[in-house]
C-alpha cells in the first residue's frame, strides 16, 4: 500500500503521525546544544622560525624551503605553504581531515628537528603550533595614553602583559601594535675621516656587523 492510499484511507492515523513528528522536532530543537566555541580540530600545523637580521628572500631560501622539503614527505599532507617576512618564516602544513592530528603534529616535530642542522646557525628554534579555535583571543584590550608609540609598547609589554599572565586560567597574552624602542647612531663623516675610522669598525663595535636591513615581504 502506497503512502497516498494510506493517507486517504486512514487520515486520523496520518494526522497523529504528523503531529507526533512536529512535536518531536520542536522538543529536540529547544534542546540542541549551542556552543560559541565548539570543540573543533583543524588539521593545520604552523612552524614559525625567527632568523634575525635577514630579508624575505633569505628567509625563503635558507629557512622556509628546507622545512617545506621535509614536511611534504609526511603521509596525509594536503598542502604546504609559507609566508616570509623580514626576520620570520612561517610554514603552514595542512593535512586531510581524516588524519590523526596528534600523530601529524609529532611527525612535524620530528621532521623539523631533523632539518635543524640545515638551517642557519643564527636561526632560533622553530615554534610548532597546532591551529586550535580555542586559542582565539577571548578578550581584547586597547590601551590609550598620552605617550609615544615606543613608551606605549614598553608599558603594555613590561607592566600590563605580566599582570594579565598571572590571572588564573589565562594561557597566553600577546601584545600587538606599537613600536619597539630602537637606537639610531648617526656618524659624522668628517670626524671619521679625520680619525681614519672605517664605518665597518663602528658597526662591529656596536655588535651589528654584517647585519641586513630588510624591508617588505614575500
Amino acid at each position: 500500500m502506497s503512502l497516498a492510499n494510506l493517507s486517504i484511507k486512514r487520515p486520523i492515523f496520518i494526522t497523529c503521525l504528523v503531529i507526533l513528528i512536529l512535536f518531536a522536532g520542536g522538543y529536540s530543537l529547544n534542546r540542541l546544544p549551542v556552543d560559541l566555541f565548539p570543540d573543533v580540530n583543524f588539521p593545520i600545523i604552523t612552524v614559525t622560525t625567527v632568523y634575525p637580521g635577514s630579508g624575505p628572500r633569505e628567509i625563503e631560501t635558507l629557512v622556509s624551503k628546507p622545512i617545506e622539503d621535509e614536511l611534504v614527505t609526511i603521509s596525509g599532507i594536503k598542502r604546504v605553504t609559507s609566508q616570509n617576512v623580514e626576520g620570520v618564516s612561517q610554514v603552514v602544513a595542512q593535512f586531510y581531515l581524516e588524519t590523526n592530528i596528534q600523530y601529524a603534529e609529532q611527525q612535524v616535530r620530528d621532521r623539523v628537528a631533523a632539518v635543524r642542522g640545515k638551517l642557519p646557525d643564527d636561526a632560533e628554534d622553530s615554534v610548532i603550533r597546532r591551529i586550535d579555535p580555542a586559542d582565539l583571543p577571548i578578550v581584547t584590550l586597547a590601551l590609550n595614553a598620552d605617550l609615544g608609540e615606543a613608551e606605549m609598547f614598553d608599558l603594555a609589554d613590561d607592566f600590563v602583559r605580566p599582570r594579565l599572565e598571572q590571572v588564573d586560567r589565562v594561557g597566553l597574552v600577546e601584545v600587538l601594535g606599537g613600536r619597539k624602542r630602537e637606537i639610531r647612531v648617526t656618524l659624522d663623516r668628517a670626524k671619521l675621516k679625520r680619525r681614519e675610522m672605517p664605518v665597518v669598525g663602528i658597526a662591529a663595535a656596536l655588535g651589528r656587523a654584517g647585519e641586513n636591513i630588510p624591508s617588505g615581504k614575500v
